[in-house]
């Protein structure tokens, strides 16, 4: 007998035909949380924002079944539409969850309390990035209050070329990886973004090997230079990078300066965290 206000449905006998009651194993989920959840995963496998026909299309669905979802998930702050273009791409509640879910990575419990010693002994913005089916991407960000305004947060997807995490990952990634990124990367608003040739690509990334660094000049923001410095694992494969940000003119971009020392220390830090 079952216990009261439990269904039949919520119990089964034991397979042995004893009267011994266990839970069902299968369990009844919501089916319009399923659509919701795939139509959200659909909308990450692309590289940035998408027209309704296209993320139907990609997801399987009628245009209009997925425009019914998407109106609920941006009233849920899970995805925003561009007033400009009507494209969707992920909101605030989206950027929330997804930031929750990397706190929970090794890579950032990790890499975290040692950005906040860098920021605290260099005294300038810092942050950690690492690479994504969408790009280089910034996953931490510590900032200090500065003249020129940045415009990045974590989530921010940066340019291959103009800036100093997408040339660590270009360095340091599968060549094929990277071509394929290029191809697909579009200009940014506000973000400068340029491709190299071909012979000036090879060459600097050559040269970002063997330096152990990355700079770019006030080639992503006017007015902001940047160094970065990969954390490699054990099979020399790129894990992360960390990164350091100050005001052209007064930032030490030296080789052998305190930004680079100190960032290069850490990185070999992270690096023992790993094991």
């Amino acid at each position: 007998m079952t216990s009261r206000g439990a269904s039949k449905a919520d119990y089964m006998q034991d397979s042995d035909g004893d009267d011994t009651i266990a839970p069902r194993v299968e369990q009844i989920g919501v089916q319009s949380v399923e659509i919701a959840g795939h139509i959200l995963k659909t909308l990450a496998s692309f590289d940035g924002p998408q027209t309704l026909s296209t993320l139907s299309q990609a997801a399987g669905y009628s245009s209009a079944k997925v425009h019914r979802y998407l109106v609920s998930l941006i009233r849920g702050g899970f995805i925003e539409q561009s007033a400009v273009d009507g494209r969707y791409d992920f909101g605030g509640a989206a950027r929330f969850v997804g930031r929750a879910a990397m706190n929970r990575l090794d890579i950032v419990r990790i890499g975290t309390p040692l950005l906040i010693k860098l920021k605290d002994e260099l005294q300038d913005t810092v942050f950690m990035g690492v690479w994504t089916p969408q790009g280089p991407m910034v996953i931490e960000w510590f900032d200090i209050v500065r003249p020129v305004s940045v415009i990045l947060r974590p989530g921010s997807i940066l340019p291959l070329h103009t800036s100093a995490l997408g040339l660590i990952c270009a360095a340091y990634m599968p060549p094929d990886i990277i071509e394929r990124a290029l191809e697909a990367e579009s200009p940014q608003p506000l973000l400068r973004s340029r491709k190299l040739a071909k012979a000036k690509q090879a060459a600097l990334i050559e040269e970002i090997r063997q330096n152990g660094f990355s700079i770019v000049q006030g080639d992503l923001i006017n007015g902001l230079d940047a160094i970065a410095v990969p954390v490699l694992n054990h099979r020399q494969e790129l894990v992360a990078c960390l990164a350091a940000v100050g005001s052209s003119g007064k930032f030490d971009i030296s080789a052998s300066g305190r930004v680079v020392r100190a960032l290069k220390a850490a990185a070999r830090r992270f690096t023992e965290s790993l094991g």
